[in-house]
């Protein structure tokens, strides 16, 4: 093999391409029919994966010196789709941006196919189940509570498939812990679940990336260990720079205990290292927001809006914003929305009721708190929503003891207690010093937005 041929080899979950001879291999080295411009089109857009790459571009690169109909390039597109056992929303091997074009995602690698091989042999994951893990982390990528359950049966068709498949625990444990905070379920109730599956992972593969992340963030949301998170996740991304969990579990925690910087720096490269994510671009943009900068702030999130309109958690990040900046009726649109796509999160309903006191509808707010205390009566309403809503009525003793409920339960949000700034307020209250001093959070005020 020449040198030229080996940087010319990639290999992506499930698939192989042979640039230099044109051949797309599946899992199991059969070779996959393809159109030949179909083939073209792939080797361009993986040897551009660095980017968006345009239309017309491509249409000039592939059929050179020809007037072609971009039906042809959509033809092209939709037979390596069916290759890839793909439809075209989602968002796996090749994504549609809407009005730029189309950009490879599957992250491949260059390099010794034999050797790359030997070693996928050895761990033994099937094409299969390679396919459904990916559907699943899709599923998690945008998550609210219904994608996130069907994410966890995803990754158990997974294990059933090949026992020995470590990232499917992995993805569970993800699937779990975002449960408390995409779908109010009890952190008393979650975290052993995502906890047994962090250890089930690591069980399998003691090195492997996502399930020291997924360690990683049970410290820090549910244990509140931040020192133990932190060095969790810094050998995360020891393990494997190039896996964007470990990089963006770190941006969370550093975020959380007000090292902005540093958290931009990590989510930054989370980021490139996964561009499409709608959850990463989103939390990125609550992370410069949280920083003190909107502008920046705003377009990230308008970036995730962009490749997933739905996202409720991005809609969040947006209302948060028109709060920020005196425009609590387009808040109120948008959250809205939000309550709908989310199931009616309480974190959504508690950042809803402060744009209706806003508007001068402080009998609106004040039944979102009715609604969720009587909630609480049959079944876990994270404290911390309801404090904030008390908290904005004016109720500061009441929204105090909250936020102690919060603390014995463990409520997963208190991790923002630091950063966010609903609580600037309640800063001086020796109540909430000492909550701040519990948590093991620095003094001081802060200007994030959630």
């Amino acid at each position: 093999m020449t040198a030229e041929s080996e940087r010319r080899l990639y290999e992506f979950p499930g698939f192989r391409l042979d640039a230099v001879s044109r051949e797309l291999f599946g899992a199991d080295r059969a070779s996959i029919p393809l159109p030949s411009k179909a083939l073209d089109v792939l080797v361009h857009l993986i040897e551009h994966r660095d980017r968006t790459v345009g239309k017309d571009e491509l249409l000039a690169a592939v059929w050179a010196g020809r007037v072609v109909e971009e039906n042809n390039l959509t033809q092209a597109i939709s037979a390596l789709r069916k290759a890839f056992g793909v439809g075209a929303g989602e968002r796996r091997y090749i994504v549609t941006i809407p009005g730029r074009g189309y950009r490879f995602v599957a992250q491949p690698t260059s390099g010794s196919f034999v050797e790359r091989r030997r070693a996928a042999d050895a761990i033994g994951p099937t094409a299969s189940a390679e396919r459904l893990y990916l559907a699943g982390r899709d599923l998690i990528d945008a998550p609210n509570p219904s994608r996130c359950k069907r994410a966890i049966g995803v990754f158990r068709q997974v294990l059933d498939i090949d026992p020995q498949y470590a990232r499917a625990w992995s993805g569970q444990a993800f699937a779990w812990r975002a449960l408390t905070m995409n779908g109010d379920m009890d952190p008393k109730q979650a975290f052993p679940l995502s906890k047994s599956a962090v250890q089930h992972a690591l069980a399998l593969d003691p090195e492997l990336p996502e399930a020291h992340a997924a360690h990683g963030f049970n410290l820090f949301w549910n244990d509140w260990d931040w020192r133990g998170a932190e060095l969790v996740l810094q050998h995360a991304i020891s393990l494997d720079s190039r896996v964007p969990d470990g990089h963006f579990a770190y941006a969370y925690l550093l975020s959380n205990l007000g090292r902005f910087d540093e958290a931009l720096a990590q989510v930054r490269q989370a980021r490139e290292l996964d561009p499409l994510s709608p959850l990463i671009n989103a939390l990125e943009g609550s992370f410069l927001a949280a920083a003190g900068r909107p502008e920046e702030a705003g377009a990230r999130v308008a970036q995730a809006l962009e490749m997933a309109p739905e996202f409720w958690v991005a809609l969040l990040a947006r209302a948060g914003m028109a709060n920020a900046h005196g425009d609590p009726a387009a808040a109120i649109n948008i959250l809205e929305h939000a309550a709908k796509l989310s199931g009616r999160s309480s974190i959504v309903l508690a950042v809803l009721a402060p744009a209706l006191i806003a508007t001068g509808n402080r009998t609106g707010a004040e039944q979102l708190r009715a609604e969720l205390c009587a909630l609480s009566e049959t079944t876990y309403v994270p404290a911390t929503s309801r404090a904030a809503i008390s908290n904005a009525l004016g109720d500061h003793d009441e929204a105090l003891g909250l936020l102690e409920l919060a603390y014995e339960q463990r409520d997963v949000r208190m991790i923002y207690l630091k950063t966010d700034a609903r609580w600037n307020n309640l800063r001086a209250q020796p109540r909430f010093e000492a909550l701040m001093e519990r948590m093991r959070f620095a003094a001081g005020a802060a200007h994030g937005i959630l």
